[in-house]
């Protein structure tokens, strides 16, 4: 009889939820249903569908039709969790048109870094019904002695965006949250959304905990169309152009592009995104109020007026970085520009679902390369999609300092019981291999300031507090005020350079660069930034001050942590993709991407060789003083950036040599200006592609010290031990590294085993060398035949890596004419 009232009120409430479709015109898909009965199963889990088919209301409409008597609730019912701020707008315009049909009286409600101090009161006194945060605003709540009242009722969680999350340290702080409301609420349902990924089982493991619960994982065989159209070279060439940033072809690109349309034009820098913006502007004058820049270190009021104006249409063009990647919802766009190597599949995917963001529309996305080379990797990605194959993203796995900070914020709220809190923290997918000895070290460094700090007060944080009742039953507090608001203005995992706010000298922001990049500026100096000619006037409390100019210069900001990584399914596809070419007569291919590529692939042939898929290729060039080895390994830029300092200590052990190194997802370079017997590769095979000695021999060719050093000031920075931001006086990027630095001194030399030392040491190794990859590509390169050839000009594979070493060199002459001066001297 129960489960007949269950399947009954079952059928009600989703008849409900058809209802409120049908009143707007649309047509429940088969998975979207399927998700709402397994909410009202009571089960957990993920959607996995691709972007723009309608999974927000896929995960969101079962708990929203068990919202009962909203008005008289005490506490936050559905917690929804997304990875931007920008999100948040069209994620409460979308829910509460959903929750006017169920109950007018139902609250929604937006808490992140941009919500008023007093409207924050306000939500701690009266919890609204719903709630959107980010993972650190989720964390500052949890840091609450509220937090307990607030989430009492909490009866579901919805993660938005749940790849992007996961690929950083932000997943390890939405996992540690989502463990402490687990263990404090019963009964509580969590499902997460997610776009297509090749682990998608891991991803909804981690969402669960390790429990019993098995999740549900629900996805879809709706194949998303996407057409991709490529920008090919207008007149046949047989050297790459490279070194642009794709502006050299601009000409090639507006005539694709309808000016009427709306437009995304993606760039994979904040730099690029400033330099396509100024050449649009230069180019097409009479569309300069129709033409947007929005990157993350535009001023907030700026980046919105551009999303509204992208929905009102009365903006076509944006010229755009990854902060537009996500759900921001944007159905007027018509066409999307990706500029570069999206690098892997996922993004390409992404992006290209910014068009059409509705179920069953076509996704459109134009691909203009920078280096004609990248044709091949749009021809790679396009039978990647229709084999319907996905990158795997990773969670950081025991990031120490990401668990003391949030050990701190518990201890600043409700307290913590070690004994409790531990069991809580290893049922996290990420920290389900915790030790006990690294958690008594955690607890220890908190409690006393480990080994090295136990004489600093400062550094003791949290306190013993003993039961009334039971001597053996305590918790940890942070009794000290001054430093619970230290903590709660640190929260977070996002580090960088320091930032200074641009403003101009009458008070308007205009957003912030890195101190590192003002700190190199003199009064009268102009550089680009926001779409703007500046002039720099000052800098005091960390605040440049501007004003418009209109004396042109070439000086645009560089931010750090531009690069993006090319992902192994790329990389080997990519290989695969050559491959292909190197079978087919007079290279006569059936996509266009290719058949541009011929004149190349002929000129490559001539001059050395193209490799097969059981083949790699190296070519030793020599010249006026100079001679330069070229290794294509097809393997990413990171990838051979590692086997290049590698190779380079293995050959000045054998001859003592000084070498400059450049590299590219498809190879690198070493240039000497010795006559140098680069022939000893082949000879000596076994020697360099040898993986045994990798770690020893990469910590010897980089200045490892000073790579881990600059790691673990940002580890310094998330665990606490360094502070960022001060409610009192901020430091500088300088102060946090002679701060780090010491400690990270101090630590080194008295306190071997020292986890946070140990994490920087890892993190350098698997993040920046990439050691696991450097190795599986020396053990590839290994069973391979070696070409290896000496050529008398420089080939097309290795024109790039030229036109690259050029951009680092001193020089008062653009690169675009020395490029151009290079391909005049190798074509003749």
């Amino acid at each position: 009889m129960k489960n007949i009232t269950q399947n009954s009120k079952q059928n009600y409430l989703i008849s409900k939820i058809k209802q409120f479709f049908s009143s707007n015109g649309w047509e429940p898909l088969p998975y979207q249903i399927e998700s709402w009965r397994a909410f009202l199963n009571g089960e957990n889990g993920i959607i996995q569908v691709p972007t723009g088919c309608g999974k927000t209301y896929a995960a969101l409409m079962g708990p929203l039709s068990q919202i009962e008597d909203p008005k008289n609730q005490k506490s936050v019912n559905i917690l929804v969790i997304t990875p931007l701020k920008a999100l948040s707008r069209d994620l409460k315009n979308s829910i509460q048109l959903a929750a006017l049909h169920f109950n007018k009286e139902i609250t929604v409600q937006i808490r992140n870094g941009d919500t008023t101090p007093y409207e924050k009161k306000k939500q701690l006194a009266k919890p609204p019904n719903i709630l959107i945060t980010t993972p650190e605003s989720l964390s500052l709540l949890l840091s609450n002695k509220e937090s307990n009242n607030l989430f009492k009722d909490l009866s579901s969680i919805i993660i938005d965006e749940w790849h992007e999350l996961m690929g950083s340290k932000r997943g390890n702080q939405c996992e540690l949250s989502l463990s402490w409301l687990r263990g404090n609420i019963k009964n509580l349902q969590i499902w997460a959304m997610s776009a297509t990924i090749g682990n998608i089982e891991e991803a909804a493991r981690a969402i669960v905990g390790m429990s019993a619960i098995k999740p549900k994982i629900i996805s879809t065989n709706i194949q998303k169309e996407i057409e991709i159209i490529s920008v090919l070279p207008e007149e046949e060439t047989t050297f790459p152009w490279s070194g642009h940033l794709g502006i050299r072809s601009h000409s090639s690109l507006l005539k694709i592009l309808d000016k009427n349309k709306s437009t995304l034009l993606f760039t994979n820098t904040r730099n690029q995104s400033e330099r396509w913006y100024q050449c649009l502007k230069f180019f097409l004058p009479e569309m300069k109020d129709k033409i947007a820049l929005h990157h993350g270190s535009l001023d907030k009021e700026d980046r919105e007026r551009v999303e509204e104006g992208v929905k009102d249409g009365l903006i076509k063009w944006v010229v755009c970085t990854s902060s537009l990647d996500l759900g921001v919802d944007f159905q007027p766009v018509d066409q999307i520009v990706q500029i570069g190597s999206a690098k892997n599949i996922a993004r390409l995917i992404q992006r290209a679902g910014r068009s059409a963001h509705r179920p069953g529309g076509k996704s459109k996305i134009i691909f203009m390369p920078t280096n004609s080379l990248e044709l091949f990797e749009i021809s790679s990605m396009r039978r990647i999609i229709k084999r319907g194959i996905y990158e795997k993203i990773r969670l950081p796995e025991l990031s120490y300092d990401v668990l003391l900070q949030h050990l701190i914020s518990l201890a600043c709220g409700n307290g913590f019981d070690p004994k409790i809190e531990k069991e809580r923290i290893k049922s996290c997918w990420s920290y389900r291999n915790l030790k006990d000895q690294d958690w008594n070290w955690c607890i220890d460094f908190l409690e006393y300031g480990g080994k090295c700090l136990k004489a600093y007060p400062k550094y003791k944080k949290i306190v013993k507090q003993e039961s009334q009742n039971n001597n053996e039953n305590f918790k940890y507090f942070v009794k000290d005020k001054s430093l619970i608001r230290m903590h709660k203005f640190n929260i977070g995992t996002i580090t960088s350079d320091k930032f200074v706010n641009v403003k101009y000298t009458k008070g308007k922001s205009l957003g912030n660069l890195e101190e590192n990049f003002a700190s190199k500026l003199n009064p009268g100096d102009t550089f680009y930034f926001a779409g703007k000619m500046l002039q720099f006037v000052r800098i005091r409390d960390m605040i440049l001050y501007v004003k418009k100019s209109t004396k042109k210069s070439s000086l645009i900001p560089a931010w750090v942590g531009g690069q993006m990584a090319i992902s192994d399914l790329l990389c080997e596809s990519l290989r695969k993709e050559i491959d292909i070419c190197n079978g087919l007569e007079n290279y006569d291919c059936l996509n266009p991407e290719l058949n541009s590529l011929r004149p190349i692939l002929k000129k490559q042939k001539v001059l050395s060789n193209i490799p097969k898929n059981d083949e790699f290729l190296i070519e030793i060039y020599k010249t006026k003083g100079l001679s330069n080895l070229f290794v294509f390994t097809l393997d990413g830029k990171f990838v051979n950036e590692g086997i290049a300092f590698l190779w380079a200590l293995r050959l000045a052990k054998l001859k003592q040599s000084t070498f400059s190194i450049t590299a590219n997802d498809f190879g690198f370079s070493l240039t000497t200006s010795e006559d140098y017997d680069f022939s000893i590769i082949k000879t000596e095979a076994d020697y360099f592609l040898n993986n045994k000695k990798l770690e020893e021999d990469l910590e010897n060719a980089i200045n490892f010290s000073e790579l881990t050093k600059r790691r673990f000031k940002n580890i310094a920075q998330i665990s606490g031990l360094v502070n960022q931001n001060n409610p009192t006086k901020t430091k500088t990027s300088s102060q946090l590294q002679i701060s780090s630095s010491l400690f990270y001194d101090v630590f080194t030399k008295y306190e071997e085993g020292h986890l946070l030392i140990k994490q920087s040491h890892q993190e350098v190794k698997e993040y920046q060398l990439e050691n696991k990859r450097i190795s599986r590509s020396l053990e590839r390169l290994k069973n391979l035949k070696m070409l290896l050839n000496e050529i008398k000009t420089p080939t097309p594979f290795a024109f790039p890596l030229l036109v690259e070493r050029l951009k680092n060199t001193l020089s008062n002459e653009p690169i675009e004419k020395r490029v151009e001066k290079l391909i005049k001297k190798y074509s003749d």
